[in-house]
């Protein structure tokens, strides 16, 4: 009896020591889902810079939050599980919020990654005769999907070159991996795309750069004004549910940005800051860092530019009149940068 009761006590002593132990009425971690399309392109470097800082590993830590991100093939479809209620935040263009708003239906944009547009569109090397953007009439050009940024860059360059954005094709090729087989497979004549597959192919010389818009000056040059490029947003109804939580997000994305931008002559030390098996060569980052937003913060003008641009390229209902101040919730970006803990 005494043997079988002290068998029974190690027992409980195992088990004790192997459960996990929980404070008593200890909440569970609030889970915040955030969508990102399409993944793995530097349009949204301050995501993956925040993941190799481990950013938010101290936001589950000291805050109880869990993020999770979910891969989506581009950015109409992230903006569609935002607007559906599958995820609670989306990375992706403004340019999304503005046609979520034709259509009736409520985003925020909360705060800004670039302010130039990180994309470029380049051409296959064999195609000798075409040297401008002007010369793409009847071709296949490669976005990631319809309605998707890319393909809102795309008809933009068409137009300022004189081309019916219309006499195009447009051939969807999804993220990297399946974006690079297209290219080498020569599915598309051009692509309009972003890094790393636009620099791995002007170094492999499979391409030609036809128009760069990874800079501000490129930009300004294409837009002639400020612009907005990728960001983050949400819904009302997750600020009205939680808005410490958002708070916390925005935070990390600014403190990620000010990271950012005392290291905008350091691209290899970016570089390393990466998550591991995400192979951004500093080159690729140098050519984009000078596009990043200093702090987040939402131009009015740029938010201007991007729907008079999309009303010029037939995108937009030339009736639209939304204001700022539907389109961008800017009370936590400000919050953030006028006083800034990092979580």
């Amino acid at each position: 009896m005494k043997m079988h009761r002290l068998r029974i006590g190690m027992v409980i002593l195992l088990l004790v020591l192997i459960t996990p132990w929980t404070p008593a009425g200890a909440a569970p971690a609030r889970e915040v889902r955030i969508a990102i399309g399409p993944p793995n392109v530097v349009g949204y470097l301050p995501v993956y810079v925040a993941q190799g800082l481990g950013y938010f590993t101290d936001l589950r830590r000291k805050s109880n939050i869990r993020v999770t991100f979910i891969d989506f093939r581009g950015g109409t479809e992230a903006a569609t599980a935002l607007i559906g209620g599958d995820v609670d935040f989306a990375t992706v263009t403004l340019t999304h919020v503005v046609k979520a708003h034709e259509v009736g239906k409520d985003l925020k944009f909360l705060l800004t990654f670039f302010n130039a547009q990180t994309m470029a569109m380049v051409v296959q090397s064999e195609l000798r005769d075409i040297t401008s953007p002007a010369q793409l009439r009847g071709k296949r050009i490669g976005i990631t999907s319809p309605g998707s940024a890319t393909h809102m860059q795309a008809r933009h360059i068409l137009t300022a070159h004189g081309v019916d954005p219309d006499a195009v094709q447009y051939v969807p090729i999804g993220g990297p991996p399946t974006a690079l087989a297209a290219w080498q497979r020569k599915a598309v004549d051009a692509v309009v795309y972003l890094d790393p597959l636009v620099t791995r192919v002007l170094q492999d010389g499979s391409a030609r750069m036809l128009y760069d818009v990874r800079t501000v000056d490129g930009t300004l040059r294409l837009y002639g004004a400020a612009h907005i490029s990728s960001g983050l947003l949400t819904r009302p109804d997750v600020i009205a549910r939680d808005p410490e939580a958002v708070q916390k997000v925005v935070d990390v994305f600014v403190s990620t940005l000010r990271w950012l931008r005392g290291h905008r002559a350091q691209p290899e030390e970016v570089a390393r800051s990466l998550p591991a098996g995400l192979d951004w060569t500093p080159d690729m980052i140098r050519a984009n860092l000078g596009g990043l937003s200093p702090d987040g913060r939402v131009l009015r003008d740029g938010v201007t530019t991007v729907i008079t641009f999309l009303k010029r390229d037939r995108l937009l209902d030339p009736g639209f009149n939304v204001p700022f101040d539907r389109l961008v919730d800017e009370r936590f970006v400000l919050k953030s940068i006028t006083g800034l803990t990092v979580p």
